[in-house]
């Protein structure tokens, strides 16, 4: 199937573009979270993802040494499929259904945070199952907005960079299909492009922010020391937080072997505190090295895209110079 030209333009179309569709649109359809049973079955599948998906292996393993990480790309590709299954689910979930999928653990540190009444900036890295802990918040009463962006690329960086972000049909159609699901969550999404006030006004309610600080879309960045390497990391989170007085939430996102996904909350974080943000980097630091194959994907996904702009997640891996320009701005190292 590679190398079939869709119209007017179309990225070509690929197998693994197929096989998206079939699964994200495909079995979406097919899936009841009412019978947590069809669930564990597929689940048990995941010991076949390592000898079917290759792609990547090395490059995840490199990611995972060069952040001195315990190289788990097998357990990675296994968690990797365990989520995406039960996240065909996600816009169906009720309290009741979901409670055989995820699990919390520190729950009195973010009720503490609301209790001051300005309002939770919730940060997390791209670890394990992101979206079942979003289900888990607004299926538990608390009122939650997810700030990132939504979508394909831009038109002109998908057609800069084609093979990896060009637009298809079938692209598409996994995108749409996956947001609508996002979309009946009873979460609201905000996308980079609309206006940041609606962010303060949110906060204003005593509400959620809820922004990935590892995100790699934005203009503002600061080097940071993170595993153990420089990183590139928008500091939108903590300066929102600072200028609302809201309270910095941590959370990292894990997936045990067997069983419910589970999130762990840390204690809540003046963002007017002296290195808050060193704070946040340390926590999550912290649960990475306990539990390093939910952040492989993402490791892998930001290593793919260095080329793409001028702040590579790791300046160790750029492909040039340009992400020179963001040390000037300040450090959080």
């Amino acid at each position: 199937m590679a190398g079939v030209r869709g119209a007017m333009g179309e990225a070509a179309r690929t197998a693994a573009d197929v096989a998206k569709f079939g699964f994200y649109v495909q079995l979406r359809r097919a899936l009841n979270p009412e019978n947590p049973k069809v669930f564990r079955a597929l689940h048990s599948a995941d010991r076949l993802v390592p000898a079917v998906w290759r792609s990547g292996r090395s490059l995840t393993e490199d990611e995972l040494l060069r952040s001195g990480l315990e190289p788990q790309v097998d357990r990675a590709l296994r968690i990797q499929y365990r989520v995406a299954v039960t996240e065909l689910a996600l816009g169906r979930f009720t309290r009741e259904t979901l409670q055989p999928f995820v699990q919390v653990e520190g729950r009195h540190h973010l009720d503490a945070a609301l209790a001051l009444g300005k309002g939770v900036v919730w940060v997390y890295p791209h670890a394990g199952a992101v979206m079942l802990m979003l289900v888990w918040l607004v299926k538990n009463g608390y009122p939650y907005t997810q700030y990132a962006a939504r979508g394909l690329a831009p038109k002109d960086v998908a057609e800069a960079h084609g093979e990896l972000l060009g637009h298809n049909r079938w692209r598409q159609a996994v995108r749409d299909a996956r947001e609508r699901d996002e979309d009946q969550t009873g979460g609201t999404f905000l996308s980079l492009s609309q206006p940041a006030r609606e962010l303060y006004r949110t906060l204003a309610r005593n509400e959620l922010v809820g922004i990935a600080f590892d995100g790699r879309i934005g203009n503002k960045w600061q080097p940071y020391t993170f595993l153990g390497r420089q990183a590139l990391i928008n500091p939108g989170a903590w300066r929102l937080a600072a200028s609302t007085g809201a309270m910095l939430v941590p959370c990292y996102n894990t997936v045990p072997d067997s069983g419910p996904a589970l999130c762990t909350i840390g204690e809540a974080i003046d963002p007017k505190e002296v290195g808050a943000d060193q704070r946040v980097l340390r926590f999550v630091e912290e649960q990475i090295r306990r539990s390093p194959a939910e952040y492989a994907p993402w490791l892998l996904h930001c290593r793919l895209r260095n080329t793409i702009d001028d702040h590579p997640l790791f300046t160790d891996q750029a492909e040039d110079d340009r992400w020179r320009k963001w040390i000037g701005s300040g450090t959080g190292s």
